[in-house]
């Protein structure tokens, strides 16, 4: 059971003398690292473009993206199905293994066939890093700290893509080759790999199993008891899963967007150079560090469940407006166009919020300790199997840099997410 005492959790090693809480910030770093890795290909995807010496067409980008969120589906379901038992720094060790092996390759291959399969197994290796951390938080940290956890890491999330993108973004603009720009992340994926890898001992240490405090993470996966406890797949079947589940997947397709659509957006829409749009692609992502940082820490979690489920309506309705606006450009009365990056940027802000915290709140509650995992991958599971099929329908889409109807169909998917609300109101 959850001990409350602030202590004795076991991986939860405060250094002597001070408050460090070095479990959390190897998990902010972790999840940071994680989604840097994540946007390693999609930032620099203009320039590779471009190359002469790497002849990748669009038919060529639309099979890998297609390619992603299957593997990114599977990585779902595969991490759903062993997170809960293996344990959640376990699978971190083989995700920065995995991010070490695709990123040496990436940056050295010449055949096109071997760099997207060396782009699947980057998005493999990104994929369970979310359910395997909030696995580590179930197991790790009383019930009242999960939520503070749970926000810590979903802005690491958010603030590694978008420092990713920028920091790409500027070795581009430096003048430097896209492969020379992909160097410097190889070398911090394996220090992560060896960090979990140190944790992952530490955590299975005989002494970390005493005083009714949680278990460590080798007897974590064998602490499943096969018992009376209801199984947790009959939250399936309730109104509430569906309301939750379906705005999930759909908000997924934005974080498709801003990682895949927005730097070619603003290349070929607004005329901005390769690396000034990988750039405001990354400002315009770090809207979502802001929206779990200021909206989700120091608003959200202090407001009663009503008020909340109208703060979560209110973003909505941002989700709908700006892309609305920006696919509407030409019938407006005034020109936008000046406004493109701060209303992408608020774009930003608006959804992070109703995409990480009340769905992985919900996912917690329904799993508890034993298939917190199981959920939270379930969701993710979901959204790349909506973004599988979007991803294809939207590089066809705007193959002739037109993103009318793309940004349309973002606009009503936050239509679509109003469910969210009136689940948190029930």
């Amino acid at each position: 059971a959850d001990s409350p005492t602030r202590g004795r959790h076991p991986g939860r090693r405060l250094q002597r003398g001070s408050m460090v809480d070095t479990t959390s910030m190897l998990l902010f770093t972790a999840v940071l690292i994680n989604q840097t890795g994540r946007v390693m290909v999609p930032s620099v995807l203009t320039s590779i473009m471009v190359d002469p010496e790497f002849v990748l067409t669009v038919d060529a980008r639309k099979e890998m993206l297609a390619g992603v969120s299957a593997v990114c589906l599977f990585g779902k379901l595969l991490g759903g199905a062993i997170t809960d038992k293996l344990g959640g720094w376990t699978l971190l060790v083989a995700v920065f293994t995995g991010f070490f092996v695709s990123s040496a390759v990436l940056v050295s291959t010449a055949n096109v066939a071997v760099f997207g399969a060396m782009w699947w197994l980057n998005s493999l290796a990104y994929t369970v890093t979310w359910g395997a951390a909030c696995q580590i938080i179930g197991a790790t940290y009383a019930p009242a700290e999960r939520p503070a956890q749970l926000t810590r890491i979903a802005s690491a999330s958010r603030f590694g893509a978008s420092l990713g993108s920028m920091f790409f973004g500027k070795l581009l603009k430096e003048g430097l080759h896209w492969r020379q720009a992909l160097l410097p992340i190889v070398l911090v994926q394996a220090v992560l790999a060896l960090l979990c890898g140190a944790e992952l001992f530490s955590s299975r240490a005989p002494k970390a199993v005493k005083d009714g405090s949680a278990p460590t993470e080798g007897a974590q996966a064998a602490a499943a008891p096969a018992s009376a406890e209801a199984s947790p797949w009959r939250h399936v079947a309730t109104v509430d899963f569906w309301l939750m589940f379906v705005p999930k997947i759909v908000i997924f397709t934005y974080t498709q967007f801003f990682m895949n659509f927005l730097g070619p957006l603003l290349h070929h829409v607004y005329a901005f150079s390769h690396g000034d749009a990988t750039s405001f692609a990354g400002l315009c992502s770090g809207g979502s560090v802001i929206g779990l940082l200021i909206v989700g820490d120091r608003v959200y979690k202090k407001l009663s469940l009503d008020k909340q489920a109208m703060l979560v309506a209110v973003l909505l309705l941002i989700c709908f407006a700006v892309p609305a606006a920006l696919s509407f450009e030409k019938e407006l009365p005034v020109d936008i166009s000046a406004l493109v990056v701060p209303l992408l940027f608020l774009w930003g802000v608006a959804y992070a919020l109703p995409f990480y915290l009340p769905p992985g709140e919900f996912a917690m509650r329904i799993g508890g300790k034993t298939a917190a995992a199981l959920f939270t991958n379930l969701f993710d599971a979901g959204g790349f199997t909506m973004s599988f099929f979007w991803n294809r329908w939207a590089t066809k889409a705007s193959k002739d840099g037109d993103f009318t109807v793309v940004l349309q169909s973002l606009a009503l998917f936050a239509v679509i997410s109003i469910g969210m609300p009136i689940c948190m109101m029930k």
